[in-house]
C-alpha cells in the first residue's frame, strides 16, 4: 500500500504564506517553518533540494496570491488609480506579506525600465493612454511617478509609521494623479 503524502508542496506553500504573514520574512528558515507547520524538516526537503528552492517557489506562490488580491480591485476604466489603491491596501491589510514582496531581498532587483516593461504593468500603462488621453511615454512617466509615490505611502503603512484610513488612501492617490496630470501644480 502506497504511503499517503501528509505534507504536499502546495501545503508547504500555503503554510509558508501563513508563516510570512504571522512571523515575517526575516524569520523564515526551514526549522521554524516546519515547527510552525507541525512537522520535521524532512518532509520539506523531500520536496525541495534547499531552502532557496523553497523560497523561489514561495515567491511565485506569493505573487499569485498578491495578484488575486489586486485583481479584485482593478477597474480598467480607472486602471492607474485602482491598481495603486489595491497596492497600498495590500500593505495595510497584509504588512508582513507586503514587506516580503516589496521591501526585502526576496523579490530581487529590477531597474525602473524593467518595472515599466513587465507584462503585468503594461496593461495599466496602455489603459492610461485612453483614460487620460496621453501618449505612451507620458503614461510611462505618470505610472512611474504614481507607483513610487504609492510605494512610499505603502511602505510607511507597512512599517506602522503612519495610520491612514481607506478614504485617506483614496484621496492621496487621486490627488497625486491629478497633480501630476496638471504638471505638478
Amino acid at each position: 500500500m502506497a504511503r499517503v503524502e501528509k505534507f504536499s508542496k502546495e501545503n508547504f506553500l500555503e503554510k509558508g504564506v501563513m508563516f510570512l504573514q504571522d512571523k515575517g520574512i526575516w524569520a523564515l528558515n526551514a526549522r521554524d517553518l516546519c515547527k510552525f507547520i507541525g512537522c520535521s524538516t524532512q518532509p520539506l526537503f523531500r520536496h525541495y533540494k534547499s531552502m532557496e528552492d523553497f523560497k523561489l517557489d514561495l515567491k511565485g506562490y506569493l505573487r499569485k496570491d498578491y495578484e488575486f488580491f489586486i485583481y479584485k480591485y482593478i477597474n480598467e476604466s480607472d486602471y492607474l488609480f485602482t491598481i495603486s489603491f489595491a497596492y497600498v491596501l495590500y500593505a495595510l491589510e497584509f504588512p508582513n506579506l507586503f514587506f516580503a514582496m516589496f521591501l526585502s531581498e526576496f523579490p530581487g532587483k529590477r531597474t525602473i525600465r524593467e518595472v515599466l516593461d513587465t507584462k503585468r504593468n503594461q496593461p495599466t500603462i496602455e489603459a492610461m493612454t485612453k483614460t487620460y488621453r496621453i501618449s505612451i511615454p507620458e503614461a510611462e512617466a505618470l505610472y512611474r511617478d504614481v507607483r513610487f509615490y504609492t510605494h512610499g505611502l505603502a511602505s510607511q503603512i507597512c512599517s506602522g509609521s503612519i495610520v491612514v484610513t481607506e478614504e485617506e488612501i483614496s484621496f492621496l492617490i487621486r490627488n497625486v494623479i491629478q497633480k501630476l496630470l496638471k504638471g505638478g501644480e
